[in-house]
């Protein structure tokens, strides 16, 4: 049923590793490139939890980033800045933050219970080469052993210019939002429920201003039957599956797995699920991408970043 969306997507990140890629790119984001804008759609300190983000820096010159924490009850934002020497790796404890004493950075302890992280490249030149610098990867975990490992969804710069505070996800100046989220997860059962993580592609950071969705599920089992849900959020949104529709639940679904298309109604959407399995374990689960869609994300203007 979706072999043909998925043969898109491997053509085109086939064409970006053989150096083809377009000046414009109409689809989703191309992942594990080294890339101008990075989300990390769960950071999370509830129940004992703790969040470890990571960022390296793959070029030879110095580089600095805007970040953003956005906690998911109030939606409240801090900002922050991090500056990056030549292929420099970079990690903290979201419940800790970071002081770097060698190149100043100040990173402040996530400030509250879970949330999102959203950061973007503010060049020096504005080469498309001091764009598309950064990588990174979050792992949550606790004291039982439990993880949930992802990587943070990343953005590529299209065209040279300098950063002025808008990240316009659009195709041109940077790759656009996916436009559906597909993920294949395993149903509720009694002894385990999985999670669905969601947070707005779209976000004004300048203003501060939490971004509402509206968003619709089409659910499929495995004898493809078609059910569907939807639901509403702002800034964040993290539920079990059980509470987007009751046919995720194995009894009434009649499976073991599922799969779940996920699409924001008023404005795209990201997000992963965290599986839980039975024997009380956890994994990270990333969707696959479909198709591409139109946002902005604007950051406060960095004046006289060195």
């Amino acid at each position: 049923m979706f072999r043909r969306w998925r043969e898109t997507v491997l053509m085109l990140m086939g064409a970006v590793w053989c150096g083809l890629a377009p000046a414009a790119w109409a689809g989703p984001p191309a992942q594990k490139l080294p890339s101008a804008y990075l989300v990390f759609p769960l950071i999370d300190l509830t129940g004992g939890r703790d969040t470890r983000i990571e960022l390296v820096n793959l070029s030879g010159t110095s580089q600095t980033l805007e970040c953003f924490y956005i906690d998911g009850d109030s939606c409240n934002e801090t900002g922050f800045l991090i500056s990056f020497t030549p292929y420099q790796p970079l990690s903290w404890l979201a419940s800790d933050g970071l002081s770097n004493t060698q190149n100043g950075s100040a990173v402040p302890p996530f400030p509250g219970a879970q949330g999102e992280l959203k950061c973007v490249v503010v060049p020096a030149l504005p080469d498309l080469s001091f764009h598309n610098t950064m990588q990174g990867r979050a792992i949550v975990y606790d004291t039982n052993g439990e993880t949930v490992s992802y990587g943070a969804v990343a953005f590529q710069r299209l065209s040279d210019g300098d950063f002025t505070g808008t990240v316009a996800l659009n195709g041109s100046s940077y790759a656009q939002c996916p436009d559906k989220l597909h993920f294949e997860v395993l149903s509720d059962q009694p002894t385990s429920s999985s999670d669905l993580v969601l947070v707005p592609c779209a976000e004004n950071l300048l203003l501060q201003i939490p971004t509402t969705v509206g968003v619709q599920y089409i659910i499929f089992n495995e004898f493809e039957t078609q059910y569907s849900a939807s639901k509403s959020f702002s800034c964040f949104d993290r539920r079990a599956l059980a509470d987007i529709t009751a046919q995720l639940n194995r009894a009434t679904l009649g499976s073991d797995t599922a799969h779940i298309v996920a699409r924001g109604t008023n404005g795209p959407i990201l997000g992963l699920v965290v599986d839980r399995v039975p024997g009380a374990r956890t994994a990270g689960n990333e969707p696959s991408f479909q198709g591409g869609r139109s946002a902005n994300v604007i950051f406060p203007p960095v004046a006289d970043v060195p």
